[in-house]
């Protein structure tokens, strides 16, 4: 079999990876894709270290037979351009190659070709495609958005979250700036699970809570990850919100049901990763829609919930994957007018 050989940093994969990628598979019987890079490299600097990295691109080519891709850690050589004997003893230890030089390396650095021939291997040099790098995605991936693979995406995704108490316009607001910006939204997943069940706010049993984190995570997920996402995501609630909601209602409550969700939500928490928090504080009417506990409707109440979720969303620390390690909370406390223009400009100031 004749095999290819395509390698990289990958920080993100692009469409002039994947070109590269095809070609050689056309010209060769296999490919292997080889995701290269070590502790500190520009990856990792943005939160894309080499695991990362080789996850994003197998995901890539999970139903592509013809194509294989493996990762090359080299925090135990030299840094390039130093280390390519290291380097290529490591490529054939994790590709299982026999013969490195009955392969084929696709290339498209015309330093990267003339070192590996002269170190007697076999090169194709194919110039670059569509005038894209992955230099310029990382200074501005939404200009060069439908350039970046599927799966990388979802680092490079601004994500905005959006909460609060219960019946102050949360709802209306995700909508009115999805469409405003022409964004995914991921609406409050309770409302969803209460209408399947027929169950009001406060019939809600521990068990129920553990089934809304897991809900809202893997719908707000499966947004990010899906064909609509231009680079912005709106969430309407999250794990938080859930949380100071248990809270609420069963703060004495004990069992295996509760063990169960304390682990879950500790788990989800650590995986969110937030660009932007706007706090909605409790304004306008206290509407009843059929689920909501009308016991919670005073302005007394309201605010009591509202300064506990804000205390909870204080202690919580998110993913931070993105390398946003000072996620903005925008306060919002005026009229619904006022909080929909206020959440413009924030977030245009997030784009920007």
């Amino acid at each position: 079999m004749k095999t290819g050989i395509v390698f990289g940093t990958f920080a993100p994969m692009h469409q002039g990876h994947i070109n590269l990628i095809q070609r050689a598979k056309k010209q060769c019987d296999k490919v292997v894709v080889v995701v290269s890079g070590y502790s500190g490299d520009r990856g990792d600097l943005i939160g894309l270290d080499v695991q990362r990295r080789f996850r994003y691109a197998r995901e890539v080519f999970a139903d592509d037979e013809l194509v294989e891709v493996v990762k090359v850690v080299e925090d135990t050589i030299p840094k390039y351009p130093k280390g390519w004997s290291e380097w290529l003893k490591l490529l054939k230890q994790e590709t299982k190659l026999s013969d490195l030089s009955e392969c084929i390396f696709f290339v498209s650095e015309s330093e990267y070709a003339d070192t590996l021939k002269g170190l007697g291997y076999q090169v194709a040099l194919s110039e670059r495609k569509f005038g894209i790098s992955a230099t310029m995605i990382r200074e501005n991936p939404l200009t060069h958005w439908n350039y970046i693979a599927f799966p990388f995406r979802r680092h490079f995704t601004k994500k905005v979250l959006i909460l609060g108490s219960a019946s102050n316009g949360k709802t209306t607001l995700t909508k009115d700036l999805g469409l405003f910006f022409n964004a995914p939204v991921s609406l409050e997943y309770a409302r969803k699970y209460q209408l399947e069940n027929d169950v009001r706010d406060e019939e809600l049993v521990p068990k129920d809570y553990f089934y809304l984190l897991l809900g809202q995570y893997d719908q707000t997920s499966k947004i990010i990850d899906g064909k609509y996402n231009n680079g912005l995501v709106i969430a309407d609630t999250n794990s938080v919100v859930t949380k100071a909601y248990f809270d609420y209602y069963h703060p004495f409550a004990s069992g295996v049901d509760v063990d169960a969700f304390e682990k879950l939500f500790e788990s989800i928490v650590r995986k969110e990763d937030w660009d932007l928090i706007l706090f909605v504080g409790p304004t306008g009417d206290y509407v009843d829609d059929g689920f909501r506990d009308m016991s919670m409707s005073s302005d007394d109440i309201r605010q009591d919930f509202s300064s506990k979720l804000k205390l909870l969303l204080a202690k919580t620390t998110f993913a931070n994957i993105s390398g946003n390690t000072n996620c903005n909370v925008v306060k919002l406390d005026g009229s619904y007018l006022e909080n929909y223009e206020d959440s413009i400009n924030a977030i245009n100031k997030l784009l920007k």
